[in-house]
């Protein structure tokens, strides 16, 4: 493996294997503004220390739970960090993925898309569009994130009539933050390989509704492979 390969699976790694103690963090302080939300998610709380055995022990517990679930984040990442070296895609496309999990990641534990989340990463989306760093062009990524928001805006107005609102405001932003980045070809594939992914969550779950980001970012991954392996053309 070369050096460029190496420092790309550790990057991926290190960020990724985050994600779980962010999570937890969130829900410290949710809802947050973006100021609030940044200081206070690198900032450790001094915890006393607890002489009860019973509450140590669940502490360890907890400890050892989130650094498995680093672990696989991990992984996870230097994994996608690999994939987007090698594939020829722009390295900032990692701080997509990057966001992108960790939305989903909160999305599946509070049922709960932050603004201090998908606004950011929308705008990021924008710049790295006008920079060139990403894969589509600056009024590509506009068009995505117009589409993005206005697709769910007017089915929601359309099915008022017969069914209350089924998506929160967060999907509506994440869905525009998506869009920011893979433009309006890929969101619509993102959206139709989502709802498999949904389904397949849900009837795992037994349930009938449920958080949309997980679904949402394996579809917009699913458009990057798809790509890739000549099995979309835009």
């Amino acid at each position: 493996m070369t050096s460029a390969a190496v420092a790309s699976f550790m990057t991926g790694f290190f960020l990724f294997f985050l994600i779980p103690f962010f999570v937890r963090r969130f829900g410290k302080f949710m809802p947050a503004d973006a100021g609030t939300a940044l200081v206070r998610s690198f900032h450790l709380s001094r915890f006393a220390r607890p002489r009860d055995e019973k509450r140590k022990a669940l502490r360890r517990r907890l400890w050892r739970k989130l650094f498995v679930a680093g672990l696989f984040q991990a992984m996870t990442g230097g994994v996608l960090s690999l994939a987007v070296l090698y594939s020829g895609y722009p390295c900032f496309l990692l701080l997509f993925l990057f966001a992108a999990f960790l939305l989903a990641a909160t999305d599946e534990r509070y049922h709960l898309l932050p603004d201090f989340l998908t606004v950011p990463l929308m705008i990021a989306g924008f710049f790295a569009a006008a920079a060139d760093l990403a894969i589509l062009s600056a009024p590509d990524s506009a068009a995505g994130a117009v589409f993005g928001f206005l697709l769910p805006t007017v089915c929601g107005a359309m099915m008022t009539p017969f069914k209350g609102r089924a998506m929160g405001g967060g999907d509506f932003k994440m869905l525009a933050a998506t869009g920011a980045w893979i433009g309006v070809p890929g969101l619509v594939s993102a959206i139709v390989a989502s709802c498999f992914f949904f389904a397949a969550f849900m009837l795992t779950r037994k349930k009938t509704s449920g958080p949309y980001g997980l679904s949402l970012v394996l579809g917009a991954l699913t458009y990057l492979v798809l790509i890739k392996l000549g099995l979309f053309v835009v």
